[in-house]
């Protein structure tokens, strides 16, 4: 059976079954973020685990206004894979890949909020697989039309913003570790500009090579999000500088490239 996704108790899940357990999935982190920061659900609430954890990477608490967007782009995928014309073989592959991404994501959120930093690490970097996994996969599948919208913007937010999460949660399990004068004698501000150009160098490849605006412009706002937390530190506002640089150098190169490629993303 031609693009079939076969699952550990040796059926098929591909078609409508694909469809609506993604739907499902989707529902479900909705329903999870919702949860754990509307109620008491794991003790903790990031934002109270971020001001515990105070570091000079973790941007301002309005930046993370992104999920907002990231959801409705969750939505989005999981509606239009649900569409009647999208039960082909074509879409099938997306299954694994997408149903981790939800899964990690909600395990995520019990593992950091109930305080469990080292393994919140693990599973972000399982998430961030995930994410590449789905994003190759999304990439082989060569989008067209109205999918570049539906399935490749959605698909290139989350990824920009769980890489910028990466770091910051790797930082705050640092922090969590004692390392509050910094790492290996840099201080935390010097620490903070080389994450911010690491990111921004992962941007700038994204833009050169898929001329993914989307993946960009997630990751200008995460930059700006770490100057509204602390303009008063000329050190990180000069990374901050030095990272917006960076992404537009590779905007630049990206576009200056000759060959057709598509809009926003793959």
């Amino acid at each position: 059976m031609t693009g079939s996704i076969l699952t550990p108790g040796g059926s098929f899940v591909t078609g409508r079954s694909r469809q609506i357990v993604l739907l499902l999935a989707t529902v479900s982190t909705l329903v999870m973020n919702y949860l754990s920061s509307a109620t008491s659900l794991f003790a903790n609430s990031n934002k109270q685990i971020s001001d515990a954890l105070p570091n000079s990477f973790t941007p301002a608490g309005l930046t993370f206004a992104v999920w907002g967007v990231i959801f409705l782009g969750l939505i989005t995928f999981a509606v239009y894979q649900a569409l009647p014309a999208q039960r082909g073989p074509r879409y099938d592959g997306l299954f694994w890949p997408y149903l981790l991404s939800n899964l990690l994501n909600s395990a995520w959120l019990s593992a950091f909020q109930t305080l469990n930093f080292g393994l919140s690490v693990l599973v972000m970097l399982a998430l961030l697989a995930s994410l590449v996994w789905l994003y190759l996969t999304l990439a082989d599948m060569k989008l067209r039309g109205t999918e570049r919208f539906t399935l490749g913007v959605p698909a290139s937010l989350y990824l920009a913003w769980i890489t910028v999460a990466t770091v910051a949660n790797i930082t705050a399990w640092l922090v969590s570790r004692g390392f509050t004068d910094g790492l290996a004698g840099v201080s935390p501000q010097t620490w903070s500009v080389g994450l911010l150009l690491v990111a921004a160098l992962i941007g700038a490849v994204m833009l050169v090579r898929r001329r993914d605006v989307a993946f960009g412009l997630v990751l200008a706002w995460a930059f700006y999000g770490v100057y509204l937390a602390r303009p008063e530190q000329g050190t990180v506002v000069t990374g901050v500088i030095l990272a917006a640089v960076v992404l537009l150098v590779g905007a630049a190169a990206g576009y200056g490239r000759r060959g057709k490629h598509p809009l926003l993303t793959h």
